[in-house]
């Protein structure tokens, strides 16, 4: 009984020290729930980095793991009527401006899809998952590069390196490392509040999520 009651003490990412797979799982919600994920979607601010100039945005996201994503931006001192949208569906991409759609050529639209999945991957769930060393997860979904995501010891994920690539058979394009902290809740699923994107070693964005939602499929 008292041992029972010190057990439930403790995260669940705690009991299983050498499994990074499931103290990852546990640490953002666990399988279960993380399985039943239909949309996640947020609003926030960011900052990004045009050459070296830093452009501060407003965000809205949301995003259909591995399927679709939306994602609207507008310049913080110009307001919404700047917005600007990029839509990603799973074969083709668009932009909108001003009210009028254009679609992305094919390399731009690939490299839009694969961007956006990285939230995707930090849903785990969604992904065939294998253990690189007790703070280390390989995440590969069919259509997307392989993600390497790194833990912090409470296994919530601390950063990820993912390579993005235009379409086959062209090489790879960009290196980006995702650096992560805070968390955000909604509906039990724990994400990520803060990310800190480098790409190639520069610094090109960082976003704070101030506002987050789930959508889960029925239990």
């Amino acid at each position: 009984m008292g041992g029972a009651a010190a057990l439930a003490a403790f995260p669940a990412s705690a009991r299983h020290p050498a499994d990074p797979i499931a103290r990852a799982l546990a640490a953002a919600g666990g399988q279960p729930l993380l399985s039943r994920v239909r949309v996640i979607a947020w609003s926030g601010i960011a900052r990004m980095m045009i050459g070296r100039t830093p452009v501060d945005l407003m965000i809205e996201t949301r995003i259909e793991p591995f399927a679709r994503a939306r994602s609207d931006t507008w310049l913080t001192s110009e307001g919404r009527s700047a917005m600007q949208t990029i839509m990603v569906e799973r074969d083709s991409a668009f932009l909108v401006h001003n009210g009028a759609q254009t679609s992305l050529p094919q390399p731009q639209a690939y490299f839009e899809r694969q961007k956006l999945a990285a939230y995707s991957y930090l849903l785990l769930a969604p992904a065939s998952l294998s253990p690189s060393g007790r703070r280390g997860i390989t995440a590969i979904r069919d259509g997307y590069p392989p993600i390497a995501l790194t833990l912090a010891p409470d296994g919530r994920i601390a950063s990820a390196d993912y390579t993005l690539a235009g379409p086959p058979p062209n090489p790879p394009l960009v290196h980006q490392h995702l650096l992560f902290t805070g968390t955000v809740t909604a509906q039990g699923i724990r994400f990520p509040r803060t990310t800190s994107i480098l790409q190639n070693g520069r610094p090109v964005l960082r976003m704070t999520i101030t506002d987050f939602s789930v959508e889960l499929d029925p239990s």
